[in-house]
Formats: C-alpha cells, sequence, structure tokens
C-alpha cells in the first residue's frame, strides 16, 4: 500500500501523450480562468443548462477546471488532471447540448439571451484527452515520468 500513490505517476514516454495532455491543460486552464474573470456569464450558462447548484457549481466547476490544468500542463499527477478534466467536461457537454437545444422563447426565468457556448468538439476531445491520460500517463517531459 506504501507504493499506492506512484501507481498515479506510471507512464511511458509518448511523444503524442505530451502533446494531447498540454492541449486539454491549456483548454482547462483557459476556460477556467476565463469562468473566473466572467463569473455572470458563466452562471447564466449554468442556468440556462438547468445543471443544480448554480450558485456553488460557478465557483467549484472554474476551479477543477484551473486545477485539472495545472496538473496537465506539466504532467504532474497528470492521472488527477485527466480524471478532473473528465469530471468537468462531462457537466460541459450536457450543458453545451442542453443549451443548443434552447428556444429564445422559452427561457429559463432569469436570461434574457441563449448564452454563447463553445462549440460541443471542444469539450468532448478534452473528456477524451482527459481519458487517455487517465489510463495512460501524461507521457514525455511529464513530471510523472521523471519520478518513476
Amino acid at each position: 500500500m506504501s507504493n499506492a500513490p506512484f501507481c498515479w505517476r506510471k507512464t511511458s514516454d509518448s511523444k503524442l501523450l505530451l502533446v494531447l495532455r498540454v492541449l486539454a491543460g491549456l483548454v482547462l486552464l483557459f476556460f477556467g480562468v476565463l469562468h473566473f474573470v466572467k463569473m455572470d456569464a458563466f452562471a447564466d450558462i449554468m442556468l440556462a443548462s438547468g445543471l443544480p447548484l448554480v450558485g456553488f457549481n460557478t465557483l467549484a466547476a472554474p476551479v477543477v477546471e484551473v486545477l485539472g490544468g495545472l496538473l496537465l500542463i506539466p504532467g504532474w499527477y497528470s492521472r488527477v488532471g485527466g480524471l478532473l478534466a473528465v469530471f468537468a467536461m462531462g457537466p460541459a457537454i450536457y450543458a453545451t447540448l442542453h443549451i443548443h437545444s434552447l428556444s429564445p422563447d422559452k427561457l429559463p426565468e432569469g436570461l434574457e439571451a441563449i448564452p454563447t457556448v463553445p462549440p460541443l468538439p471542444l469539450p468532448i476531445v478534452t473528456l477524451v484527452i482527459g481519458l487517455m491520460v487517465v489510463f495512460a500517463g501524461g507521457g514525455a517531459k511529464s513530471k510523472d515520468l521523471a519520478a518513476t
């Protein structure tokens, strides 16, 4: 059991994982910071999507995104960062699908217009990369590789 934390850090020296890991990390970091900066717009997205606990999730989601990005970019505990990406992108995919199905005449109370969300492929690709990192590790040039 004493080696348990190290199994989270095992990885190969795959350059593909390096590129994908950094790409997903940058996406998470960018949108996490954006959601902090434009918290009202993010709250509108949460409200329009019908996700629960809008107040809590408006704060928690950007924390998860930023933390996931900060773990993925250098590859430090990459699998944890990948898991955070999956946790963040699952609801993002749901919200995007739900918002795209809204009609302007049937908006939730408190909204004047349909909020703008990124195109659907972005959260899907980020989720898939997160899953790849969870199962395969951080790859080349990751802090995880240096630790093994």
